[in-house]
């Protein structure tokens, strides 16, 4: 069966495409300069490509001139996050950048330069890196990154995690933070609203933002950064301002399974060996938790097959 539609529907397309191009190319006062003409003409673009009947009233903001700017969806202390949609791919994306009152903030900028370094050093599934470094109009520095609508935090204010939910995201974290750690690097800042994922399937979760992170040996004293981290979550070393390994991470991935563990509906045994896990990886003598992310993975998966 052909997808072709009837030749009257091409015809009627024809003849208003052909009105379309006429009010693109002509204005009240004759022909409209070029860049006129190209600028009206993404827009046009720009609403086909999201399926929409009508030009938004407000002009399209574009990112290096191939990516639409959807929505701030984010704003921290000195970046924030937008959406952005690809003009000719459409595929979405996610774009840290400085705030404008941030761009003369040396330090921001430098650890955002930082986290696009570390991003071309992190390719795994599990890890949501910046996959590329832009400059805005105005000099600020961004990064490009994948677009992930969902986090851990959402769905923790939603229904009770079963048992192996839990289970499938404590081996999925570790497998990124093994990654991670064989990098060189040290997260820093691991919490459920750094663990995104895409749409509902917690099978693609993945670490991201690794605006605090650190090279393994050091301390946030060392980036000029007096306090870093959460307390809910950092590992004692951290809050203390100590030199960091990876297994400050594990802490904080420990301190991420007490909190889904404490929302899970078919786990009524305090013995179970997954609450046992956690402890062992939110000890707060690191030299009482797993030596490394992979250790800790395989001891995981002992334990799972054990029960």
């Amino acid at each position: 069966m052909s997808s072709e539609p009837p030749p009257e529907d091409l015809e009627a397309i024809a003849t208003r495409f052909a009105m379309l191009w006429q009010a693109l190319s002509q204005g009240g006062r004759g022909p409209r300069p070029p860049a006129e003409i190209r600028l009206l003409a993404d827009r046009v673009r720009d609403a086909l490509d999201r399926r929409v009947s009508r030009l938004e009233a407000a002009e399209t903001s574009f990112i290096a001139n191939s990516f639409a700017l959807e929505a701030t969806v984010h704003e921290g202390a000195f970046t924030r996050i937008h959406r952005l949609r690809h003009r000719d791919l459409g595929t979405l994306h996610a774009l840290k950048a400085l705030r404008p009152d941030q761009a003369d903030n040396v330090v921001a900028r430098g650890l955002l330069l930082r986290e696009a370094g570390f991003g071309a050093r992190l390719r795994h599934r599990h890890v949501a890196a910046a996959t590329t470094a832009l400059r805005l109009a105005d000099g600020r520095p961004a990064l490009l990154m994948d677009w992930l609508p969902s986090s851990l935090s959402d769905r923790l204010r939603k229904a009770p995690f079963r048992r192996d939910e839990v289970a499938g995201i404590a081996a999925t974290l570790l497998s990124g933070l093994e990654a991670v750690h064989a990098a060189g690097l040290v997260h820093a800042d691991l919490a459920p609203d750094n663990l995104l994922y895409d749409g509902e399937d917690l099978a693609t979760l993945r670490i991201a933002d690794f605006g605090i992170a650190l090279e393994t040996g050091q301390r946030h004293d060392d980036l000029d950064l007096a306090k870093a981290g959460r307390e809910s979550f950092s590992a004692p070393e951290q809050l203390a301002g100590a030199p960091l390994d990876g297994r400050a991470d594990l802490h904080a991935c420990g301190q991420i399974l007490h909190t889904l563990l404490e929302r899970c509906a078919d786990i009524l045994d305090a013995e179970d060996p997954l609450w046992e896990f956690a402890g062992r990886l939110s000890q707060p003598d690191r030299d009482g938790r797993p030596p490394s992310a992979g250790i800790a993975l395989a001891m995981l998966r002992g334990d799972l097959k054990a029960s």
